[in-house]
């Protein structure tokens, strides 16, 4: 049995060098030395005696071939960096493959989709703890998404002026710049004086990340969008001047093409019927945990109704008195949708799972 299984291994061992002998022979034959080419197939020719007989002296006659294929086709330099190189190639053209035709992650920078999405929390704590310094710090951030942040004067001075935009806050301290994310002025946590010295504290305070989700995009290209979908949609069509240009926005879908809108009591109302399913529509109706649906924009007065557009669908955001969503802006076309969110991936708090 024994001596079975070595000729079996064998035959292997010598129908892989034939056939390495040959992809060598049709890969360098035109330009390779004819001398080598003819050493080659004569080392080939005992290698394929070998293998159809089964008698002979195997190893010199492999070791031939081998040389003689090194010879015609030689392996180059760094051969195992470049393979590696390869793989790595392949499979990034893979995810990004993965990426544009399947699924796709986003990250939930605000609060609109409260308490069903989170986007960047921010909490207080005014030093750093054990667990706030490398490399605890990243093993931390890695599972919970926390990160302590603080923002001190780089040096000392007075505060000459401070302005900012959407995103940042800037202050000017001895005619040195520093930016300082404007979510936390706006929580805040940046409390101005009029002189720092260098190191003081600008700003401190716990980071907790949004969560990072994955997208379906696939699905609408198969399926109509239902109600009470989480999706993720183009801002390019959207005429409004708060809502962010050639951006990603995520809300749920309230309203489907060519319905009527209204929101009365707190309930979301289609065609004249109170929605009810799915089961989140009550849940946002009643819960306390949930903001309700929310008087605002174009739905300001219970009498009020919105009519949604032929191939467009109405998106609110769940925390209904702090969204910009389409009691401002209207429906979303079609198109514009990337597709529904099915996955909260990162971080590993309450929300990681399917998106519901």
């Amino acid at each position: 049995m024994i001596e079975i299984l070595k000729r079996r291994k064998l035959r292997k061992h010598l129908k892989d060098y034939l056939h390495a002998a040959k992809h060598a022979r049709h890969m360098r034959e035109d330009i390779a030395n004819p001398e080598d080419i003819s050493l080659l197939l004569d080392a080939e020719a005992a290698v394929a005696a070998i293998y159809q007989t089964g008698t002979g002296d195997a190893e010199p006659a492999i070791n031939r071939l081998a040389d003689a294929i090194e010879k015609v086709y030689p392996a180059p330099p760094n051969a195992g960096v470049r393979e590696n190189v390869e793989v790595i190639i392949v499979a990034l053209a893979a995810a990004m493959a993965i990426r544009a035709f399947f699924f796709q992650p986003f990250k939930i920078p605000t609060g609109s989709m409260q308490p069903t999405l989170n986007g960047i929390l921010l909490e207080q704590q005014s030093k750093a703890g054990v667990l706030d310094r490398q490399p605890l710090k990243f093993v931390k951030w890695l599972f919970t998404g926390e990160s302590y942040k603080v923002y001190r004067a780089k040096v000392s001075g007075n505060v000459t002026r401070s302005y900012g935009d959407r995103d940042k806050l800037y202050v000017e301290i001895g005619g040195v710049s520093h930016k300082i994310p404007r979510n936390l002025y706006e929580a805040g946590y940046v409390q101005l004086r009029d002189f720092y010295s260098k190191g003081d504290v600008i700003a401190a305070c716990k980071v907790i990340a949004g969560d990072h989700i994955l997208v379906n995009k696939m699905k609408y290209n198969f399926m109509r969008p239902q109600r009470g979908d989480v999706a993720v949609f183009d801002t390019r069509h959207i005429d409004h001047p708060e809502v962010r240009e050639k951006t990603f926005y995520i809300k749920r879908m309230v309203g489907l093409s060519g319905e009527k809108i209204q929101v009365q009591n707190g309930r979301l109302v289609a065609n004249g019927k109170i929605v009810t399913t799915p089961p989140i529509f009550e849940k946002i109706a009643t819960a306390e945990e949930y903001s309700g649906h929310g008087n605002a924009g174009q739905l300001s007065r219970e009498s009020d109704v919105l009519q949604v557009g032929a191939d467009e669908y109405l998106m609110f955001g769940d925390n209904t008195h702090h969204s910009l969503d389409g009691r401002y802006f209207g429906g979303v076309k079609r198109d514009d949708f990337l597709g529904p969110a099915f996955f909260v991936y990162w971080p590993f708090r309450s929300h990681w799972g399917m998106v519901h």
